[in-house]
Parts: C-alpha cells; sequence; structure tokens
C-alpha cells in the first residue's frame, strides 16, 4: 500500500509552558476530506498549526509525502505543497480581492501558474470573480471565507488545511460553503477540515478523528459514516 500524503506521529506541542496537544496520532490520504472533531480547547487549531509549521512539536514526527516536515519553517512547507486558511479568514481588509488572492501565490511554484489557479479559483468562485476589485473588507462574511479559501488555493498546495470554515456563517451560505470544499475535494486537493459544525464536516469527509484533551480518542472509529452514528459523539457535538 502507497504511504499516506500525511502522517502525524505520537505529536506533543504548545505554547510556553501550556501543553496544546498531549499525543496526537492521525493520517490523511492523498485525495481524502477528513475532519477534526472536538470542543473548543481540544487541541484541534493547533494541530494544523503544526502541520502547516507555525507550531514546532516538542515530541513526535510530521511527514508529508514521506518527508519529515516537523521542524521547517511554514514557508518550506507551503513551497512542498501544504496551504493553511487559518480562523477568522485572516484577509487583508484594504487590499481589494484580487490583491488578496495575488498574495496566495508567493511560492516560486506558485507564481510560475498564478494565472493558471486564478482561472481555477474564478471558475469555483463565480462570486469572487465578481468582487475582484473591492476592498476584501467591505465584503460579507461568506464572501470573505470564500477569498480567503481561494487565496490558499492560489498556492496550488497538495494539501489544504481549513480551521472553521464556516464560523459565523448563516446556515444557508454554510450549505453553500460545504458544498464548494466538497467541490474542491473531487477535484484532486486534499483537506484536513477543523469544523465546529460537526455533522457538515463528517458529510463531505471519508473520514474523521476525535481529539479530546489534545489527544485523538482511540476508541472510535474514524470513518465518517460510524462517527455520525456514534451515540456519545451525538449526543455531545450533534445536540441530538
Amino acid at each position: 500500500m502507497s504511504q499516506p500524503l500525511l502522517q502525524v506521529e505520537g505529536v506533543e506541542a504548545g505554547y510556553g509552558s501550556l501543553r496544546a496537544l498531549a499525543d496526537i496520532t492521525l493520517h490523511v490520504d492523498a485525495g481524502e476530506i477528513v475532519t477534526l472533531v472536538g470542543a473548543n480547547g481540544a487541541g484541534k487549531t493547533t494541530t494544523l498549526r503544526v502541520v502547516s509549521g507555525l507550531v514546532h512539536p516538542t515530541r513526535g514526527i510530521v511527514r508529508f509525502a514521506g518527508e519529515d516536515i516537523s521542524r521547517l519553517p511554514p514557508h518550506e512547507i507551503v513551497e512542498r505543497g501544504i496551504s493553511h486558511v487559518p480562523e477568522g479568514r485572516k484577509l487583508f481588509p484594504h487590499m481589494t480581492v484580487a490583491e488578496n488572492l495575488a498574495l496566495g501565490a508567493y511560492s516560486r511554484h506558485a507564481r510560475a501558474r498564478m494565472r493558471e489557479a486564478l482561472e481555477e479559483q474564478l471558475a469555483t468562485f463565480p462570486r469572487v470573480k465578481e468582487r475582484l476589485a473591492q476592498l476584501a473588507g467591505t465584503l460579507s462574511g461568506g464572501e470573505q471565507q470564500m477569498v480567503a479559501i481561494a487565496r490558499g488555493l492560489m498556492a496550488s498546495p497538495r494539501l489544504l488545511l481549513l480551521d472553521e470554515p464556516s464560523l459565523g456563517l448563516a446556515p444557508k451560505i454554510v450549505e453553500e460553503m460545504f458544498a464548494k470544499i466538497a467541490e474542491i475535494g473531487a477535484k484532486g486537493t486534499t483537506v484536513l477540515i477543523v469544523e465546529q459544525n460537526v455533522v457538515e464536516g463528517l458529510s463531505i469527509s471519508s473520514r474523521g478523528y476525535v481529539i479530546e484533551n489534545g489527544e485523538v480518542d482511540r476508541t472510535l472509529g474514524s470513518s465518517a459514516a460510524e462517527l455520525l452514528s456514534n451515540e456519545r459523539l451525538r449526543s455531545a457535538y450533534f445536540g441530538l
């Protein structure tokens, strides 16, 4: 069998004296959409930050396409094919949509195909195409999230990390957003999602992991169908 695209093995990490991750082990195969589930403060966002190089593990290892990337700086991880769309979108509000998108293609690999990547993103997000000359800070929340995802995809990543893509969005926009993420996955980009909207996240995923207190709960299965039907999860996260 071929190796996973992403492997996170026994990772411990934190911020100064605060330990956020105690033992994270997970993998993502090429072409998958995988969702991380857990309460606020469980360690989901820190897991994505470890993968993208914003936080370095104090123990354990992160491999991407078989290479140890645990200690690489973020810009080198982007060059290798990982793009991180952070919680809260983090657009440059006083720059236009077009300028924000161009910033997503700053790596050497991405600059070489920036025009092609822009055409791809405008085809995926027609509403973004209508707003190219508009200042990013004047867009609606849903439009800003589309720009943020499109900016992440401008790097032409093999793995796209999405942190809370539905945060603060109206239910109708959330549904549209997850349809777009499913479309991105269907086109061949591997996606790892952190999402409080557990049902929406798992519904477009092949697998998921439950993170509690900085550890992956190994007592639960990882298939999305298993997690959606688990009675404990339904009570804790779905309100059922």
